[in-house]
């Protein structure tokens, strides 16, 4: 094993005895090599020079131009060096090209006197003159500034650990935050010296420049931490004094075991356990979009079976509405607009299909039919295809990378531009019917010309910035690799994606928003640097199953509803009330348009026709919203205002009330005419001589899967004895006020937060 190197801590531990001298290291430990990329990109990166806010944003800031958190060291040479303004257009800078150091006057280079604000600088003083910052920069220019020297490779940071990996004080409490770096060789060393540490919300917790965190208020946030090149975070939480009392919740699985420590660790009591009636809801809508008929509310509330739960999860997994829901959720994320396309997913679900068999079989679709249907006739830009099949399938969001490098993220443009490559053959025949979609080695667009004349044009991956010809490239994190030899690139692509580590995050983090309202990552399909997971042991063990067990998508769901977390109660308690991250008790959340319009049809007792106005067709009887193959081709006013997608883009489906949607719950013919119609719930009801208490527990067991408490059915029931008084010349019978009394409570069930929302 090479002798450990000196630590000078003072010095940012960034010295070596060519720039520090003898006097600095001791005789059993020789400095370690110089190199550009760990030493002059940590001062740069420790004092935030390369920050998105500063030279590290798109173009730079006052002329001079960083890569985000030195993630591309031998640019930031270039620009230090040659000097020049950064062009996003072009690969040419721009302007007098000035170099920011002066190998004949060391002392005059802007590199230090910008900083040290001897001249004027927009940052600012970032470090004094004759601070360790200061006198390795000069004594790097004084040495000619070279790269890098021998061996110094052996040095480079691959990866950094953060400890501890979460960070729980009180507040006025003070923690210190260590970071360690895995080296190239293998070795670790400690770096405190050399990041750069900011907390996301400094209301909750500050953190100074050593890494000392302190707590500040109740609540969350998250250190971020950036070395030259690498980034990391932790969670850091301010909680209240140790709770003597604090619950032994059992748990099910290691679901459980993960959200439950956290929650112990912040202080945050879990809920009670969900009863009987608000699971059967729950996961009845979770797992099939449907609510469970009065008959089985009844049958589940009365069995006594200690096992009914997992039992009755089985029954709904093996449901030909458990296919009809996932079929639907799918067919949003992968923007099913054709029957052929929708069958082939139909299919997949029903069969459970290995999640990474269906991505890939969608990313590298050739042929007439199936996933080749999501092309349609015409074949998008390669940009635009990369850019939606990495936020689907990786939960990266990489479109700002198409014209110039991530502006805060570690996304550069060459990356983008490497990847998008694949896409490059993808060629359609463009005919209306049956088009072949198949991948050309020359990429091959028809373009139709004015007088509807058929060209034939090439379809070339081109750098927008460089003008050459990019060769199909995947990344790795923050570099990229060589493609495979052989294949087409489609499904080179296609492995590449379903292999990555990121792609079981990815499908997890969204699977598991839709039981939650939310994801460990949220937004869904944005995982940054900047936006770290809320439980990232749980979305790694959780990705590691999913993997494990095959990509099978069942299983993933079935681990998710069988774990306590998931079974607890909505009612928070007074230590989760504020919580909207831990998952410390069931959150309220809307039903997504179709599930709500198929849930109101399916209590008033009443099904919907769809019909098609442009080709004069109407669906088959009983077809409900969620089956709907092409949702555009159908006419609902309904679903238009509650924000169904059409599937043209990724679903960014909004959840907040509006006001069309609180006129249409006064006047629309969802919630009023319907009540009316023959052949409603209500008229056997009426018909066969039932009270009104026999009526009230029908229609809450079928809306809200519950029987009323006593003191609702007391003031409900009371309510319809009082006949409304009757005009003199009135045609309506006591028969008609009784059904209107009872149409109006119908109409309030369906109207309720607790009817339209998921508990």
């Amino acid at each position: 094993m090479r002798a450990r190197f000196c630590r000078i801590a003072l010095v940012l531990g960034l010295g070596t005895g060519l720039f520090l001298g003898a006097s600095f290291v001791s005789a059993d430990e020789p400095a370690r090599p110089f190199s550009f990329e760990r030493d002059v990109g940590a001062v740069l990166t420790k004092y935030g020079c390369n920050a998105a806010e500063c030279h590290g944003g798109v173009i730079g800031r006052g002329g001079f131009k960083l890569s985000l958190g030195g993630l591309y060291p031998e640019q930031d040479y270039y620009w230090i060096t040659r000097g020049g303004d950064y062009q996003v257009l072009t690969d040419e800078p721009g302007g007098e090209q000035v170099p920011r150091i002066d190998l004949k006057d060391p002392e005059k280079s802007l590199l230090l006197l910008k900083p040290t604000a001897e001249v004027d600088h927009e940052g600012g003083e970032r470090f004094e003159k004759g601070s360790p910052a200061y006198e390795l920069l000069l004594r790097w220019i004084r040495r000619s500034a070279p790269y890098a020297e021998e061996q110094a490779e052996d040095f480079r940071i691959e990866e950094i650990e953060v400890h501890p990996g979460e960070v729980v004080l009180a507040r006025g409490e003070e923690i210190p935050v260590r970071v360690t770096a895995v080296l190239a060789d293998g070795e670790r060393e400690d770096i405190n010296n050399e990041v750069h540490f900011e907390i996301a919300n400094e209301m909750v917790a500050t953190v100074d420049l050593d890494g000392n965190v302190a707590g500040i208020e109740i609540g969350e946030t998250d250190l971020l931490i950036r070395a030259a090149g690498k980034s990391a975070s932790v969670r850091v939480g301010v909680v209240t004094p140790l709770a003597e009392n604090f619950p032994d919740v059992p748990r099910v699985n290691f679901i459980d075991e993960h959200i439950f420590a956290k929650l112990r660790r912040f202080q945050i009591r879990p809920s009670e356990l969900s009863g009987d009636a608000e699971f059967l809801r729950r996961v009845c809508l979770d797992l099939t979009g449907t609510l469970p008929p009065p008959s089985r509310v009844r049958e589940f509330l009365s069995d006594d079976d200690p096992n009914k739960r997992q039992q009755l999860i089985e029954i709904l997994l093996d449901s030909p509405e458990y296919i009809d829901y996932w079929t639907f959720r799918f067919a949003d994320l992968f923007r099913v607009k054709d029957p052929l396309y929708w069958n082939w997913l139909r299919d997949s679900i029903a069969k459970n299909l290995p999640y990474n068999d269906i991505a890939a079989l969608r990313i590298a679709a050739v042929g007439t039919d199936g996933p080749a249907r999501f092309h349609g006739t015409k074949v998008v830009p390669m940009a635009d295809l990369l850019a939606e099949d990495m936020r689907l399938f990786l939960g990266r969001r990489l479109d700002c990378a198409q014209c110039h490098d991530h502006p805060w993220d570690t996304w550069s443009q060459d990356q983008f531009w490497g990847m998008a490559a694949f896409y490059a053959g993808l060629t359609s025949t463009e005919w209306i019917d049956n088009q072949v979609v198949y991948d050309d080695p020359n990429g091959q667009e028809v373009d139709w010309g004015v007088d509807s004349i058929e060209t034939l044009r090439y379809r070339q991956p081109i750098h927008p910035r460089t003008k050459e010809l990019v060769e199909e490239t995947f990344f790795v994190v923050g570099r990229q690799e060589a493609k495979v030899a052989s294949g087409s690139p489609r499904q080179q692509l296609a492995g590449l994606v379903t292999g990555h580590p990121y792609f079981a995050e990815a499908i997890v983090n969204r699977i598991w928003s839709y039981f939650f309202h939310r994801g460990f990552v949220e937004p869904v399909d944005h995982f940054s640097s900047v936006n770290p997971p809320s439980h990232p042991r749980l979305l790694a063990a959780l990705a590691g199953e999913f993997r494990d067990n095959g990509h099978d998508l069942k299983h993933l769901i079935r681990t998710i509803v069988t774990s306590r977390t998931y079974q607890l109660s909505a009612t928070p308690n007074e230590s989760n009330a504020s919580d909207e991250f831990n998952f410390s008790h069931g959150r309220p959340r809307p039903l997504v348009a179709e599930v709500l319009f198929d849930a109101i049809s399916q209590v008033v007792g009443v099904p919907v026709q769809f019909e098609n106005k442009r080709a004069g067709t109407v669906a088959p009887p009983g077809r409900r919203a969620i089956q709907l193959k092409m949702p555009a081709k159908w006419s609902s006013q309904f679903l238009d205002i509650y924000d169904r997608p059409f599937r043209r883009a990724l679903p960014e489906r909004g959840d907040e009330p509006t006001l069309q949607q609180a006129m249409h719950i006064l006047v629309g013919d969802t919630y009023s005419e319907n009540l009316s119609t023959a052949g409603s719930r209500l008229d056997p009801s009426l018909s066969g001589g039932s009270s009104n208490r026999d009526i009230l527990d029908e229609f809450y067991l079928a809306a809200l899967t519950r029987y009323p408490s006593e003191d609702e059915a007391n003031r409900i029931v009371a309510s319809l004895a009082e006949p409304a008084p009757l005009a003199g010349n009135s045609v309506f019978t006591q028969t008609d006020q009784r059904r209107e009394a009872l149409e109006d409570l119908v109409w309030a069930i369906l109207c309720s937060r607790e009817f339209a929302y998921n508990h």
